[in-house]
């Protein structure tokens, strides 16, 4: 009987999982002929899907979208695959070793692989939008805002792009007119990323209705808990301080554990941007998926779109083919504008194929809820 040929991925959101059940659910089961057997394991630092599409209500909002709907567990959802073809770790990837293609982890775990797939992500600063380090530091992040969010004279929120906006948002709605919330953005705009300017200028005027500051062209260059409150050192040499602070910025790929050589100058995996396999001279079986990946701009539409042209892209490298390169089947870059970003439940600003959309349209597609009813599907595979 053949060896087992293993495929590693690394990381369980919304990219881990899409590539784990697409290659237990179809690409394995139509290599069946080979006679390779095959297991997939999944290393993720936590047992739980975090829907942090949510996070700005969840972590303002608790009563609207709890933490305990936000969280799904992940293991039932693989039951449905026989047992031997895969595997879950709750532990974190702490080294790749190119040379012996091994996995090491932060619980002295060692994990070979044929085929190793990066869905690593990103973390920001704050731990309140993932679960990078586990479910513990996002619940005791969680826990704190929450206790004193109520009572809290003084808000502020850093960071201009969708997450700082929607905080904000909410902030708004539930405490405007109640207490002091300010934004500030950091840049010379809100949500400064999108080509169409006018999205973030929507969002200014939005916010300050609902009785939000916003402040451009400062940062909060750093913060210190001082007793009950925090004290922000800003890029003009001020200092403010709040009762909660709420940090949205950051977003930095978490890949601190692979070789440099696998990375670009942003700290991004290299990849093919077609294939998604790892543009790195000798490296084979070797793919980056989802937000940690050089292709993506950290937007779910590039999960999404690219899903069929990475499994394509393991298939043929599990056939003994080369990924690439190859004209069918290859992702094709998203290069407009796609963001819809909600400023509390009953509306926000939305940008699609580059051109504004209206409020209403935002609430029913985002706003109301979220889309939170998605998180199980796609711990199912079906998101």
């Amino acid at each position: 009987m053949e060896s087992v040929h293993d495929i590693i991925i690394i990381g369980a959101s919304f990219a881990g999982l899409t590539v784990a059940h697409g290659l237990l659910r179809d690409i394995l089961p139509s290599l069946k002929s080979q006679g390779t057997p095959y297991k997939v394991t999944i290393i993720s630092p936590s047992p739980y899907f975090y829907w942090k599409i949510g996070a700005p209500r969840t972590i303002v909002n608790p009563s609207a979208l709890p933490v305990d709907k936000a969280l799904v567990p992940i293991a039932d959802a693989f039951s449905i695959y026989p047992k031997e073809q895969y595997e879950i770790v709750q532990a974190l990837a702490t080294r790749v070793d190119p040379a012996s293609r091994i996995v090491r982890t932060d619980k002295d775990g060692e994990y070979r692989y044929n085929s190793l797939v990066i869905c690593s992500g990103t973390t920001f600063a704050s731990p309140l939008w993932s679960l990078s380090h586990g479910t513990d530091q996002l619940k005791a992040g969680l826990e704190d805002v929450h206790q004193r969010l109520p009572s809290a004279k003084t808000v502020v929120v850093a960071g201009g792009g969708a997450a700082g906006v929607e905080t904000a948002g909410e902030l708004g709605y539930v405490y405007g007119g109640r207490k002091s919330i300010s934004i500030y953005s950091g840049a010379s705009q809100l949500l400064g990323r999108l080509q169409n300017k006018a999205a973030g200028k929507d969002a200014e005027t939005g916010l300050k209705k609902m009785g939000v500051s916003v402040i451009n062209r400062v940062k909060i260059q750093s913060s210190t808990r001082e007793g009950d409150r925090d004290v922000l050192q800003l890029s003009n040499g001020e200092t403010v301080t709040a009762d909660v602070y709420i940090d949205a910025t950051g977003d930095k790929p978490n890949a601190s554990f692979l070789p440099s050589d696998w990375l670009d100058d942003r700290g991004f995996v290299r990849v093919n941007g077609q294939t998604l396999e790892l543009d790195v001279q000798g490296v084979t079986g070797v793919f980056a998926f989802g937000s940690v990946g050089s292709y993506s701009d950290g937007g779910l539409l590039h999960v999404r779109f690219a899903t069929k042209p990475l499994l394509e892209s393991i298939k043929l490298h599990l056939q003994g083919q080369a990924p690439g390169p190859r004209s069918k089947t290859i992702y094709k870059p998203i290069k407009t504008d796609m963001q819809f970003v909600p400023m509390g439940p009953d509306g926000g600003v939305g940008v699609v194929f580059g051109w504004r959309v209206p409020a209403f349209l935002v609430k029913m597609v985002k706003s109301g809820d979220f889309m939170i009813g998605n998180a199980p599907k796609v711990v199912q595979g079906n998101g």
